[in-house]
Protein backbone atom coordinates (compact mmCIF):
# COMPACT_ATOMS: atom_id res chain seq x y z
CA UNK A 1 0.00 0.00 0.00
CA UNK A 2 1.16 3.32 -1.10
CA UNK A 3 2.28 5.71 1.95
CA UNK A 4 0.11 8.25 3.20
CA UNK A 5 0.82 11.69 2.80
CA UNK A 6 0.19 14.55 4.93
CA UNK A 7 -0.09 17.59 3.03
CA UNK A 8 1.25 21.03 5.44
CA UNK A 9 0.54 24.24 5.40
CA UNK A 10 3.48 26.24 8.04
CA UNK A 11 2.20 29.28 9.04
CA UNK A 12 4.68 31.53 11.03
CA UNK A 13 8.39 31.96 9.44
CA UNK A 14 9.95 31.65 12.91
CA UNK A 15 12.85 29.36 15.23
CA UNK A 16 10.14 26.67 16.07
CA UNK A 17 8.65 26.41 12.55
CA UNK A 18 12.00 25.94 10.94
CA UNK A 19 12.83 23.00 13.48
CA UNK A 20 9.17 21.15 12.98
CA UNK A 21 10.11 21.57 8.82
CA UNK A 22 13.91 20.26 9.39
CA UNK A 23 12.22 17.13 10.52
CA UNK A 24 9.62 16.69 8.13
CA UNK A 25 12.69 17.10 5.60
CA UNK A 26 14.73 14.23 7.48
CA UNK A 27 15.01 10.72 5.43
CA UNK A 28 13.69 8.06 7.74
CA UNK A 29 14.08 4.40 6.47
CA UNK A 30 12.02 3.30 9.71
CA UNK A 31 8.91 4.46 8.77
CA UNK A 32 6.92 3.16 5.59
CA UNK A 33 3.36 4.04 5.89
CA UNK A 34 3.38 8.13 6.44
CA UNK A 35 5.02 10.46 4.56
CA UNK A 36 4.94 14.75 4.86
CA UNK A 37 4.55 17.43 1.92
CA UNK A 38 5.31 21.40 3.27
CA UNK A 39 2.85 22.31 0.73
CA UNK A 40 3.24 26.24 1.26
CA UNK A 41 4.90 28.32 4.06
CA UNK A 42 3.08 31.74 5.20
CA UNK A 43 4.38 34.29 6.76
CA UNK A 44 3.06 38.19 6.92
CA UNK A 45 5.95 38.94 4.35
CA UNK A 46 6.00 36.57 1.31
CA UNK A 47 9.87 37.63 1.02
CA UNK A 48 10.17 36.39 4.45
CA UNK A 49 8.62 32.82 3.89
CA UNK A 50 10.60 32.49 0.39
CA UNK A 51 13.83 33.02 2.62
CA UNK A 52 12.17 30.17 5.04
CA UNK A 53 11.58 27.92 2.21
CA UNK A 54 15.53 28.73 1.02
CA UNK A 55 17.43 27.53 3.83
CA UNK A 56 15.21 24.56 5.95
CA UNK A 57 13.20 23.03 2.98
CA UNK A 58 15.46 23.50 0.10
CA UNK A 59 14.79 20.03 -1.51
CA UNK A 60 11.01 20.16 0.35
CA UNK A 61 9.73 17.48 2.77
CA UNK A 62 9.75 13.25 2.34
CA UNK A 63 7.57 13.18 -0.33
CA UNK A 64 8.97 16.17 -1.98
CA UNK A 65 12.46 14.89 -2.18
CA UNK A 66 10.79 11.70 -3.71
CA UNK A 67 8.88 13.13 -6.25
CA UNK A 68 5.71 12.92 -5.37
CA UNK A 69 4.44 16.22 -4.44
CA UNK A 70 5.84 19.87 -6.16
CA UNK A 71 7.82 21.77 -4.25
CA UNK A 72 7.02 23.92 -1.62
CA UNK A 73 5.49 27.90 -2.05
CA UNK A 74 6.02 30.64 -0.41
CA UNK A 75 2.62 33.11 0.68
CA UNK A 76 2.40 36.65 1.95
CA UNK A 77 -0.42 35.92 4.32
CA UNK A 78 -2.05 33.65 6.05
CA UNK A 79 -5.57 33.81 4.56
CA UNK A 80 -3.63 32.87 1.04
CA UNK A 81 -2.27 29.62 2.98
CA UNK A 82 -5.37 29.08 4.31
CA UNK A 83 -7.41 28.88 1.13
CA UNK A 84 -4.77 26.56 -0.72
CA UNK A 85 -6.76 23.65 -1.94
CA UNK A 86 -3.01 21.42 -1.33
CA UNK A 87 -3.19 22.02 2.25
CA UNK A 88 -4.26 19.47 4.46
CA UNK A 89 -3.10 20.37 7.64
CA UNK A 90 -2.17 23.78 8.99
CA UNK A 91 1.13 23.80 11.72
CA UNK A 92 1.11 27.54 13.78
CA UNK A 93 3.72 28.06 15.04
CA UNK A 94 2.83 31.80 15.66
CA UNK A 95 3.26 33.77 18.97
CA UNK A 96 1.34 33.18 21.97
CA UNK A 97 -1.44 35.56 22.03
CA UNK A 98 -2.14 34.91 18.55
CA UNK A 99 -2.99 31.01 18.54
CA UNK A 100 -6.90 31.16 19.14
CA UNK A 101 -7.11 33.46 15.94
CA UNK A 102 -4.98 31.51 14.05
CA UNK A 103 -6.38 28.08 14.42
CA UNK A 104 -10.42 29.19 14.53
CA UNK A 105 -9.40 31.08 10.77
CA UNK A 106 -7.66 27.65 9.88
CA UNK A 107 -10.44 25.45 11.26
CA UNK A 108 -12.98 27.82 9.46
CA UNK A 109 -10.95 27.15 6.10
CA UNK A 110 -11.69 23.83 6.67
CA UNK A 111 -8.33 22.44 7.80
CA UNK A 112 -7.01 20.44 10.33
CA UNK A 113 -5.09 22.38 12.93
CA UNK A 114 -1.20 21.17 14.76
CA UNK A 115 -0.69 24.30 16.58
CA UNK A 116 2.60 24.94 19.03
CA UNK A 117 2.03 24.95 22.89
CA UNK A 118 0.30 26.67 24.63
CA UNK A 119 -2.57 26.12 22.44
CA UNK A 120 -4.24 29.46 23.89
CA UNK A 121 -3.95 31.65 26.41
CA UNK A 122 -6.40 30.22 28.53
CA UNK A 123 -8.57 27.25 28.78
CA UNK A 124 -11.90 28.93 27.72
CA UNK A 125 -10.08 30.01 24.48
CA UNK A 126 -9.37 25.86 23.85
CA UNK A 127 -13.11 24.62 24.85
CA UNK A 128 -14.38 26.97 22.24
CA UNK A 129 -11.70 25.67 19.32
CA UNK A 130 -12.38 22.30 20.49
CA UNK A 131 -16.26 22.75 20.02
CA UNK A 132 -15.69 24.45 16.18
CA UNK A 133 -13.32 21.40 15.11
CA UNK A 134 -16.11 18.48 16.86
CA UNK A 135 -18.76 20.72 14.72
CA UNK A 136 -16.46 19.73 11.47
CA UNK A 137 -15.19 16.83 12.23
CA UNK A 138 -11.54 18.34 12.14
CA UNK A 139 -8.38 17.43 13.43
CA UNK A 140 -7.30 19.53 15.97
CA UNK A 141 -4.29 18.89 18.76
CA UNK A 142 -1.78 20.71 20.63
CA UNK A 143 1.67 20.41 19.08
CA UNK A 144 3.20 18.40 22.49
CA UNK A 145 6.30 16.61 20.68
CA UNK A 146 7.36 15.10 23.98
CA UNK A 147 4.58 12.73 24.60
CA UNK A 148 5.25 11.06 21.40
CA UNK A 149 9.41 10.57 22.36
CA UNK A 150 10.51 6.98 22.50
CA UNK A 151 11.85 7.32 26.20
CA UNK A 152 8.79 8.63 27.45
CA UNK A 153 6.58 5.49 25.82
CA UNK A 154 8.78 3.25 27.63
CA UNK A 155 8.97 4.99 30.50
CA UNK A 156 4.91 4.93 30.94
CA UNK A 157 4.78 1.07 30.77
CA UNK A 158 7.76 1.23 33.21
CA UNK A 159 5.74 3.51 35.52
CA UNK A 160 2.38 1.76 35.35
CA UNK A 161 2.44 -1.43 33.50
CA UNK A 162 5.43 -2.74 34.69
CA UNK A 163 5.32 -1.07 38.13
CA UNK A 164 8.48 -0.82 38.56
CA UNK A 165 9.02 1.53 41.52
CA UNK A 166 5.72 0.31 43.36
CA UNK A 167 3.32 2.54 44.27
CA UNK A 168 4.28 6.47 43.35
CA UNK A 169 3.90 9.13 45.95
CA UNK A 170 6.71 12.00 44.74
CA UNK A 171 7.58 13.85 41.66
CA UNK A 172 10.35 16.83 41.63
CA UNK A 173 10.87 18.57 38.22
CA UNK A 174 13.60 21.51 37.39
CA UNK A 175 13.21 22.98 34.00
CA UNK A 176 14.80 26.52 33.38
CA UNK A 177 16.37 28.80 30.88
CA UNK A 178 18.42 31.66 32.59
CA UNK A 179 17.49 34.58 29.49
CA UNK A 180 16.44 37.29 32.08
CA UNK A 181 18.45 40.31 31.61
CA UNK A 182 19.59 38.49 28.81
CA UNK A 183 17.06 38.94 26.30
CA UNK A 184 15.70 42.74 25.52
CA UNK A 185 12.74 42.88 28.19
CA UNK A 186 10.32 42.95 24.79
CA UNK A 187 11.62 39.64 23.49
CA UNK A 188 8.72 36.90 22.86
CA UNK A 189 9.90 34.86 25.56
CA UNK A 190 9.72 37.37 28.58
CA UNK A 191 7.90 40.27 27.13
CA UNK A 192 4.11 40.67 28.36
CA UNK A 193 3.07 41.73 24.98
CA UNK A 194 3.87 37.95 24.12
CA UNK A 195 2.53 36.20 26.89
CA UNK A 196 6.35 35.55 27.60
CA UNK A 197 7.36 33.67 30.45
CA UNK A 198 8.06 30.19 31.54
CA UNK A 199 4.97 29.03 32.73
CA UNK A 200 3.26 29.30 28.88
CA UNK A 201 6.46 29.01 27.23
CA UNK A 202 8.01 25.48 29.18
CA UNK A 203 5.44 24.86 32.05
CA UNK A 204 3.57 21.64 30.14
CA UNK A 205 7.58 20.28 29.82
CA UNK A 206 7.92 20.79 33.32
CA UNK A 207 4.85 19.03 34.02
CA UNK A 208 5.87 16.17 32.03
CA UNK A 209 6.75 13.90 35.00
CA UNK A 210 3.86 14.54 36.78
CA UNK A 211 1.76 14.12 34.17
CA UNK A 212 3.43 10.84 33.11
CA UNK A 213 3.84 9.53 36.57
CA UNK A 214 0.68 11.16 38.50
CA UNK A 215 -1.99 12.31 36.06
CA UNK A 216 -1.81 8.90 33.74
CA UNK A 217 -1.77 6.87 36.75
CA UNK A 218 -4.89 4.22 36.33
CA UNK A 219 -5.06 4.80 39.95
CA UNK A 220 -5.74 8.39 39.92
CA UNK A 221 -8.95 7.54 38.24
CA UNK A 222 -8.43 10.73 36.08
CA UNK A 223 -8.95 13.40 39.00
CA UNK A 224 -7.87 16.36 38.80
CA UNK A 225 -4.69 17.59 41.06
CA UNK A 226 -5.49 20.19 43.68
CA UNK A 227 -2.88 23.36 42.35
CA UNK A 228 -1.08 25.46 44.34
CA UNK A 229 1.19 28.11 43.16
CA UNK A 230 3.83 30.34 43.80
CA UNK A 231 5.38 32.61 41.36
CA UNK A 232 7.83 36.07 41.17
CA UNK A 233 7.61 38.35 38.29
CA UNK A 234 9.74 40.29 35.77
CA UNK A 235 10.03 44.18 36.06
CA UNK A 236 7.40 43.88 32.63
CA UNK A 237 4.37 41.99 35.10
CA UNK A 238 5.37 37.96 33.39
CA UNK A 239 6.33 35.14 35.72
CA UNK A 240 10.02 34.93 36.18
CA UNK A 241 10.57 31.48 39.09
CA UNK A 242 7.36 29.66 39.15
CA UNK A 243 6.59 26.54 41.50
CA UNK A 244 3.29 24.62 40.52
CA UNK A 245 2.64 21.97 43.20
CA UNK A 246 0.07 19.53 42.10
CA UNK A 247 -1.77 17.41 44.82
CA UNK A 248 -3.32 14.19 43.84
CA UNK A 249 -5.96 13.08 46.84
CA UNK A 250 -6.78 9.55 45.09
CA UNK A 251 -2.70 8.74 45.33
CA UNK A 252 -1.60 10.76 48.18
CA UNK A 253 0.57 11.80 46.01
CA UNK A 254 2.39 15.03 44.87
CA UNK A 255 4.03 16.94 42.18
CA UNK A 256 6.55 19.67 42.89
CA UNK A 257 7.15 21.35 39.34
CA UNK A 258 9.80 24.35 39.32
CA UNK A 259 10.37 26.57 36.61
CA UNK A 260 12.42 29.49 35.75
CA UNK A 261 13.53 32.43 33.50
CA UNK A 262 16.25 33.39 36.04
CA UNK A 263 18.26 30.38 37.54
CA UNK A 264 20.09 27.98 36.78
CA UNK A 265 18.85 24.67 37.43
CA UNK A 266 20.74 21.70 37.14
CA UNK A 267 20.54 19.57 33.34
CA UNK A 268 21.52 16.18 34.45
CA UNK A 269 19.22 15.58 37.01
CA UNK A 270 16.01 17.23 35.67
CA UNK A 271 13.46 15.09 37.53
CA UNK A 272 12.70 12.38 40.03
CA UNK A 273 10.03 10.12 40.68
CA UNK A 274 10.04 8.16 43.46
CA UNK A 275 7.41 4.93 44.63
CA UNK A 276 7.41 2.54 47.13
CA UNK A 277 9.58 0.37 45.94
CA UNK A 278 12.53 2.76 43.98
CA UNK A 279 12.99 5.70 42.05
CA UNK A 280 13.63 7.01 38.45
CA UNK A 281 15.82 9.92 37.92
CA UNK A 282 15.18 11.52 34.48
CA UNK A 283 18.85 12.72 33.02
CA UNK A 284 18.44 15.33 30.48
CA UNK A 285 16.03 18.19 29.60
CA UNK A 286 12.89 17.58 29.87
CA UNK A 287 11.29 18.75 26.51
CA UNK A 288 13.76 16.20 24.54
CA UNK A 289 14.29 13.03 27.06
CA UNK A 290 16.45 10.51 25.41
CA UNK A 291 17.67 9.30 28.99
CA UNK A 292 16.56 7.67 32.45
CA UNK A 293 17.50 5.30 35.27
CA UNK A 294 15.21 3.02 37.82
CA UNK A 295 16.92 2.57 40.89
CA UNK A 296 15.17 -0.33 43.17
CA UNK A 297 14.84 -0.32 46.94
CA UNK A 298 14.84 -2.85 49.59
CA UNK A 299 13.02 -1.79 52.41
CA UNK A 300 15.20 -2.93 55.83
CA UNK A 301 13.32 -5.81 58.22
CA UNK A 302 11.33 -3.34 60.48
CA UNK A 303 10.32 0.32 59.34
CA UNK A 304 12.84 1.17 62.00
CA UNK A 305 15.92 0.05 59.74
CA UNK A 306 17.21 1.50 56.36
CA UNK A 307 16.55 -0.03 53.56
CA UNK A 308 19.18 -0.84 50.71
CA UNK A 309 19.30 0.70 47.29
CA UNK A 310 20.25 -1.46 44.22
CA UNK A 311 22.59 -0.31 41.33
CA UNK A 312 20.83 2.14 38.81
CA UNK A 313 19.68 0.65 35.59
CA UNK A 314 20.09 3.52 32.78
CA UNK A 315 18.07 3.29 29.39
CA UNK A 316 18.85 5.66 26.80
CA UNK A 317 16.57 6.00 23.19
CA UNK A 318 19.19 8.17 20.98
CA UNK A 319 17.27 9.38 17.73
CA UNK A 320 18.12 11.63 14.74
CA UNK A 321 17.13 15.21 14.37
CA UNK A 322 15.08 16.62 17.23
CA UNK A 323 12.64 14.29 17.38
CA UNK A 324 9.41 16.45 16.34
CA UNK A 325 8.28 13.73 13.21
CA UNK A 326 7.34 11.82 15.84
CA UNK A 327 4.47 13.71 16.75
CA UNK A 328 3.95 14.90 12.68
CA UNK A 329 3.83 11.07 12.18
CA UNK A 330 1.34 10.48 14.47
CA UNK A 331 -0.72 13.19 13.35
CA UNK A 332 -0.38 11.79 9.60
CA UNK A 333 -2.13 8.54 10.82
CA UNK A 334 -5.13 10.00 12.86
CA UNK A 335 -5.80 11.95 10.00
CA UNK A 336 -5.64 8.80 7.53
CA UNK A 337 -7.44 7.19 9.98
CA UNK A 338 -10.52 9.78 10.41
CA UNK A 339 -9.86 10.51 13.98
CA UNK A 340 -10.37 13.97 15.02
CA UNK A 341 -8.02 13.92 18.43
CA UNK A 342 -4.99 12.18 19.36
CA UNK A 343 -5.15 9.63 22.31
CA UNK A 344 -2.12 10.73 23.51
CA UNK A 345 -2.64 14.21 23.71
CA UNK A 346 -6.10 14.72 23.46
CA UNK A 347 -8.35 17.29 24.17
CA UNK A 348 -8.56 16.41 27.01
CA UNK A 349 -4.95 16.65 27.62
CA UNK A 350 -4.58 20.37 26.38
CA UNK A 351 -7.55 21.28 28.79
CA UNK A 352 -6.09 19.69 31.80
CA UNK A 353 -3.34 21.84 31.33
CA UNK A 354 -4.66 24.77 30.45
CA UNK A 355 -6.85 24.78 33.40
CA UNK A 356 -3.71 24.16 35.31
CA UNK A 357 -2.08 27.41 33.79
CA UNK A 358 -5.18 29.22 34.46
CA UNK A 359 -5.34 28.55 38.24
CA UNK A 360 -1.49 29.33 38.77
CA UNK A 361 -1.78 32.47 36.85
CA UNK A 362 -4.83 33.64 39.06
CA UNK A 363 -2.54 32.63 42.49
CA UNK A 364 0.25 34.41 41.04
CA UNK A 365 -0.94 37.48 40.04
CA UNK A 366 -0.06 37.00 36.42
CA UNK A 367 -2.33 39.05 34.39
CA UNK A 368 -2.52 39.78 30.53
CA UNK A 369 -3.55 42.99 29.11
CA UNK A 370 -7.17 43.56 28.06
CA UNK A 371 -8.56 42.39 25.05
CA UNK A 372 -5.50 39.72 24.49
CA UNK A 373 -7.74 36.67 26.11
CA UNK A 374 -10.02 36.69 23.41
CA UNK A 375 -12.85 34.48 25.12
CA UNK A 376 -12.79 34.61 29.12
CA UNK A 377 -10.28 36.11 31.17
CA UNK A 378 -8.04 34.71 33.95
CA UNK A 379 -8.07 37.42 36.76
CA UNK A 380 -6.48 37.44 40.06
Amino acid sequence: MAPYIASWGIIGAGWISSMFVEDLALPRSDVTDVLHSVAAVGARDKDRAAAFIDKYLPKGATAQQLGLRPPPVAVGGYADLYAREDVDIVYIGTLHPTHYDDVKAALLAGKHVLVEKPATLNAAEWDELVALATEKSLFLMEAFWTAFQPAVAALRTKLHKDKVIGDIHAVSANFSVPNYNVLPDDHRIIGLAAAGGPLLDIGAYCMVPARLALTDNPANKGAAPNVTCVMSKTRMGTDLDTTIVLDYANLEARAVCNMSFNARMPREHTATISGTEGEVVIHDILCRITKFSVTKYTPGETPQMPGKWGEPQTFEYAFPGTGLYFEADAVARDIRDGRTQNELVSHKYTAETLEIFDESRRQGGYILPEGMEKVGRVSA
